[in-house]
């Protein structure tokens, strides 16, 4: 994995810019592809909940607003409340009305533009400018852009925003609600390139040579045509210039599409094990030598895609193992912080992920930068549904109207990145029909011809490149016949497989959701008819042997299914070559969309709201991934359970695999088809221990011990140093120990956090899906021995010390060092 030491690429390949004539000074976040004055426009807002009147006057007084820093999720901050309209498919969360208003002071430069960036408002947004109406935007994962160049004034100016989320639900899964990510002030001369006005292709690519084509938009907003000089530079991933090119341009009032064609010498290819990319920088310069500057990022790969060969990159059959990711992150709502969304990437990308389906919308922008830098392929997604609303007030109510400038906008932000392997119309669209389809499929081939095109549940899939399927492809003999029907058609599970687990929960007897805990739309599915649409997992043993605990959790061996277990999809996927890859349900628990009412999430994440890892984590790194290691489950502390017969699995990746309790050995077995091994163990307190073996040589352990009571805290924090910019955060795994420092799996111990020096708590967390109790407190019980808590920076730099407590524990305190930028290593 290669290591960042920021948060995005374009911190490393690009240096902050400050505008003087800004004052207050906002801090610059990081200078992004763009311009080379966009500057970060987060800090400093006002902010009220509830709709106000004359809030977009210039003239009004806010002065009693909170003050707050972008990006904000209103929604994660209020208490959960089961009467909240939203109801199970929203996690019992509220919506509203918010108003956001930022005041700052402009000197108005001779032939300056001012552009201001939203990457993204839910919902419902309207801007306005010194009281100036700028427009709306009604989609809430759309970025977009406003000139507020005509109504800017020297001296005093405000920016109003409005979101309206108020008709719940508006999502069958949590949305959150306000201005929930980041927000740029971009300036330009009067001749500039546009919001996305590049767009970089290759072709002809071999190991010799790539050709590199570049399209760019240049905007001339003067009153007279203008001759310029384009140079065009590009560089390696280490910053080495490999290509320039200068030539005079004649730009004509208005707008003007400039063609390029540069031989890049031995390409670097972008993949997943090597992610490469290039830079490059476009320099307008005017006759008398100023200039500016403008930065785009691409990489250089190729792509097929057919029902002979499958997905190929770069002449490279592979499998797509990927994950379907809502854009929430636990206690952070839909406000992701970088560290905390790339502390998630680089989880998947241990586990042996390769994709990511951005479900089902358009995400922010820096995780498809993360995806190019860590070698993560993205199916990106730009609707849920289309025009029959799926929740009574979602998108579907303007779809008609928005969907063309939306999927434009879409296609436009996203393309130059290397990540974006594919393109998603829309998910699960009910009573979609074909001509729909071709529209959609038409405007997205307009504007990019290098990616294929799917649909999740695509149907007969008529206009899209590669068929997708949802749940119905995981039952016996669809891929099969649907291949027999359509040979030369690749297949696709968009969503595939969902199966469900609860962290430190098991039961030896295999469960499927619409016997055992049915969802609200199979009430009154009768078993008898929908077993034969199912592939059975054997029972691990006759009768069960674990306590059976709330309904509402899951086994963590993988026996808790919809349709198919991960072992038989695995197998599934491998053996057909249509079949292009799978994106599983879900990557991480996400919040919403609770099939058993009344919980937080449906528990159908590899990772849970936390981020810590339930064990089908390493299941899929044993498929998944070349790193030797080996897992086995469950815990070992089950006191009362002596003697009964307790059913070891183990997870390896390696040939064989022997399993010793108390250092005596319980035999080795051979890894088969049924991708994991089973021993069935009378259970004694000690140490079980996994020791994998290829070749008769070790490469790789683990063991779990018997923990006696809850006598202490350990805190784990996922770093020591940060950088003091209202930015960074540092995540800490709380456990509960017993006296000999073992965790305790089923330690519930209620721990509170104290926090000293220039740092704020932002999140706790546990991951149980039925524990409503605020995620921005300071105190959360553990849930099977851990909880989480988050905590974010200052501008002060200094020294943050956290404390942890519980009654009759020993507590513990730890110190992070928060250092000024210039002094960050």
């Amino acid at each position: 994995m290669r290591q960042l030491t920021c948060n995005i690429y374009w911190k490393l390949l690009a240096v902050c810019a400050f505008l003087l004539v800004i004052t207050p000074i906002n801090k610059c976040h990081a200078q992004r592809a763009g311009g080379s004055h966009t500057l970060n426009f987060d800090f400093d807002w006002r902010f009220h909940l509830g709709d106000i009147a004359g809030a977009s006057e210039m003239s009004y007084d806010d002065a009693s607003w909170r003050q707050l820093d972008l990006p904000h999720d209103w929604s994660i901050e209020q208490p959960f409340d089961l009467d909240n309209p939203s109801g199970w498919r929203g996690g019992y969360l509220p919506g509203g009305i918010g108003w956001y208003r930022k005041t700052f002071e402009w000197k108005k430069q001779k032939d300056s533009h001012v552009m201001i960036q939203f990457d993204g408002v839910y919902m419902n947004s309207e801007v306005w400018i010194n009281g100036h109406y700028l427009g709306k935007r009604p989609y809430g994962y759309i970025s977009f852009e406003y000139d507020i160049t005509p109504y800017l004034k020297t001296g005093k100016n405000v920016i109003a925003v409005k979101a309206d989320n108020s008709r719940l639900p508006s999502g069958r899964w949590y949305t959150g609600s306000g201005i929930y990510r980041h927000v740029w002030l971009r300036v330009t001369g009067a001749i500039y390139i546009p919001q996305w006005g590049t767009y970089i292709t290759t072709s002809n690519v071999s190991p010799q040579k790539a050709d590199v084509h570049i399209q760019t938009e240049i905007q001339n907003k003067s009153n007279v045509a203008r001759v310029i000089r384009l140079q065009t530079d590009i560089f390696s991933s280490d910053n080495k210039k490999v290509l320039t090119q200068s030539e005079r341009v004649t730009v004509d009032t208005g707008l003007t599409n400039w063609r390029q064609k540069m031989v890049l010498p031995n390409p670097r290819y972008w993949s997943p094990e090597t992610p490469e990319i290039y830079k490059v920088v476009h320099r307008i310069i005017y006759s008398d030598n100023k200039e500016e500057s403008y930065i785009s990022y691409f990489g250089v790969r190729t792509i097929e895609v057919n029902a002979k060969d499958g997905f190929v990159l770069n002449g490279r059959r592979i499998k797509l193992n990927g994950v379907c990711n809502h854009h929430d992150a636990g206690p952070v709502g839909a406000a992701v912080p970088e560290d905390v969304l790339y502390r998630r990437l680089k989880l998947l990308k241990a586990m042996g992920c390769n994709a990511i389906r951005t479900t089902h919308n358009p995400a922010a922008p820096e995780l498809y930068a993360m995806c190019d830098t860590l070698g993560i392929m993205v199916l990106d997604e730009a609707f849920d549904g289309w025009d029959k609303p799926k929740a009574p007030y979602d998108y579907g109510l303007y779809f008609k109207e928005w969907w063309k400038k939306d999927l434009t906008d879409f296609i436009k932000r996203d393309r130059n990145h290397p990540s974006i392997i594919m393109w998603s119309i829309g998910n699960e669209v009910p009573r979609f029909n074909v001509e729909l389809q071709k529209h959609l499929v038409e405007v997205v081939k307009s504007l990019d011809t290098t990616r294929p095109v799917t649909q999740a549940r695509s149907g007969e899939g008529r206009y899209v490149d590669v068929v997708g399927f949802n749940g119905e492809g995981e039952m016996p003999g669809v891929l099969e016949t649907f291949h027999q029907q359509h040979p030369d058609k690749p297949l696709l599970g968009t969503e595939i497989t969902h199966t469900l687990q609860t962290r430190g929960v098991y039961y030896a007897r295999t469960s499927y959701r619409t016997r055992d805990f049915p969802a609200p739309w199979e009430e009154g599915v009768k078993w008898e008819d929908f077993k034969s649409k199912v592939f059975p997992i054997p029972d691990l043993s006759e009768k069960e042997v674990f306590k059976k605990q709330s309904i509402f959790y899951q086994s963590s061996y993988d026996n808790a299914i919809v349709r198919i277990g991960v072992r038989d999809q695995h197998n599934r996927t491998e053996a057909f070559p249509f079949f292009i890859g799978t994106f599983r349900w879900s990557g991480f628990d996400y919040l919403g969309e609770a099939a058993i009412q009344p919980a937080r999430t449906a528990n159908f994440g590899i990772l849970d709201l936390c981020g810590f890892p339930k064990d089908h984590y390493y299941l899929y790194q044993s498929l998944w991934s070349s790193t030797p290691m080996v897992h086995l489950l469950p815990h070992w502390t089950h006191p009362g359970m002596e003697g009964v017969t307790i059913p070891v699995v183990v997870y390896s990746n390696a040939p064989e695999v022997e399993l010793l309790l108390n250092k005596r050995s319980l035999g080795e077995q051979t890894m088969d088809t049924s991708r994991q091994l089973v021993w069935m163990v009378p259970y004694e307190p000690g140490t079980l221990e996994a020791v994998a073996r290829k070749d008769g040589k070790i490469v790789a352990k683990t063991s779990v011990t018997t923990a006696g009571a809850p006598a202490a805290i350990r805190l784990i924090p996922d770093k020591q140093q940060v950088v003091a910019d209202k930015r960074s955060v540092i995540h800490v795994e709380v456990q509960i120990t017993d006296a000999q420092g073992i965790m305790v799996p089923e330690a519930n111990n209620l721990v509170k956090f104290k926090l000293k020096g220039p740092g704020k708590i932002i999140g706790v967390e546990n991951g149980d899906i039925i524990d409503f109790s605020s995620m921005k407190a300071e105190e959360r019980k553990a849930f099977k021995g851990k909880c989480l808590v988050m905590i974010q920076t200052t501008l002060e730099p200094g020294n943050i010390e956290l404390t942890a407590t519980s009654d009759g524990l020993k507590s513990q305190t730890i110190t992070f060092s928060s250092l000024s930028k210039s002094n960050k290593k």
